[in-house]
C-alpha cells in the first residue's frame, strides 16, 4: 500500500475524480490540455451529464475489454440518476465541457465533496449516529 501524502490545493487547480472498480478514488492534476481518453487510457470515452456542472466519463470499450462492474462509481451515480447504468472499468468525473468538448476540471472542494458524498451513502447503517 502506498504511504499517504497530503497537499494543498491552490484556487486556481482543477482535478478529475477517478473511481475505480476495486473501490479506489483518485484525484488527477487537471490541466489545460487534460481530456478523458487519456485519464480513462482508453479511444473512446463517452459523457454522461450529470449535472449542470458535472460530468461522468466512461470507456465506451469497457465491455470488450471485459472490464469488472464498478460499484462505487454505481453507487454515487444513482444519487444523480435514478437508474444508473452498470458502467464497467475506470470512470472520470470532471466539469461540463465547453462547446469545444473540452472537459472543465473539478475545483478541490467539488472533488472532495463527491468522496464525502460517497462516503455518506457507503456507511449509512455502519457509523453509529448520535442519539437524540
Amino acid at each position: 500500500m502506498s504511504p499517504i501524502t497530503t497537499t494543498t490545493a491552490s484556487d486556481d487547480q482543477r482535478f478529475a475524480l477517478i473511481i475505480q472498480p476495486t473501490g479506489v478514488f483518485r484525484l488527477l492534476a487537471w490541466l489545460p490540455v487534460s481530456n478523458p481518453r487519456h485519464a480513462l487510457c482508453c479511444d473512446t470515452a463517452r459523457p454522461v451529464d450529470l449535472t449542470t456542472t458535472l460530468t461522468l466519463w466512461v470507456d465506451e470499450d469497457a465491455a470488450a475489454y471485459g472490464e469488472k462492474p464498478n460499484r462505487a462509481a454505481h453507487g454515487l451515480i444513482g444519487l444523480y440518476r435514478p437508474t444508473p447504468l452498470p458502467y464497467l472499468g475506470d470512470v472520470v468525473l470532471t466539469g461540463t465541457p465547453d462547446a469545444d468538448g473540452n472537459a472543465a476540471g473539478l475545483s478541490h472542494p467539488q472533488a472532495l465533496a463527491l468522496i464525502d458524498l460517497y462516503l455518506d451513502m457507503a456507511t449509512v447503517g455502519l457509523m453509529p449516529r448520535p442519539r437524540s
